[in-house]
């Protein structure tokens, strides 16, 4: 693959999605841009669960994804948790299939099944700091982020419910622990 048709550093013994392309000189080359030799014309569903590999990232953005080596999609930065990389195999919720067929990514569950992991990861949480969480219903969407890795709709979510199933007392900005 010749440096001009690279996108990203490619280390040794890492799978990548790459395309074959004829150069000036009638020789076929590899390269990494390959958004489009990739395809909409498919026939995915929301919440099907697909494979793919990351062909490139945009920080701004997210992490677009060749899904089984043929199909375009993106995991927006929001959905994006961790440290990734080009060539990085992931295994992903379809959240929505769009009339044009582009396709969003994520890998959260459904919300209602995402619940209880939440609740245990606030529980979790309240446990590990003798009882509080300096974070109230008000809180900023980044703090809430910053602490748990998930939005603040979900966050408000998991805490009604541990408020209505007794764990929890919600002050203006904070939480408590409840004996049980």
């Amino acid at each position: 693959m010749p440096a001009s048709e690279k996108t990203y550093r490619v280390i040794k013994d890492m799978t990548y999605p790459v395309g074959l392309i004829i150069d000036d000189q009638n020789m076929p080359i590899l390269t990494s841009k390959i958004r489009d030799m990739l395809s909409f014309d498919h026939d995915f569903k929301e919440n099907d669960i697909v494979e793919g590999r990351i062909y490139s990232i945009n920080k701004n953005i997210g992490a677009f994804i060749a899904i089984n080596n043929q199909f375009d999609s993106l995991i927006r930065i929001k959905e994006l948790n961790g440290v990734h990389i080009e060539g990085e195999l992931l295994k992903l919720r379809v959240k929505e299939v769009r009339e044009d067929g582009k396709i969003e990514l994520s890998n959260r569950k459904r919300s209602y099944l995402e619940i209880d992991d939440d609740c245990q990861k606030i529980l979790d949480y309240l446990e590990e700091n003798n009882g509080f969480l300096n974070l109230g219903d008000k809180s900023s969407p980044d703090k809430i982020y910053k602490i748990f890795g998930f939005s603040k709709s979900a966050y408000k979510r998991a805490i009604g419910r541990l408020y209505k199933d007794k764990y929890i007392k919600i002050y203006p900005k904070k939480i408590q622990l409840l004996e049980r």
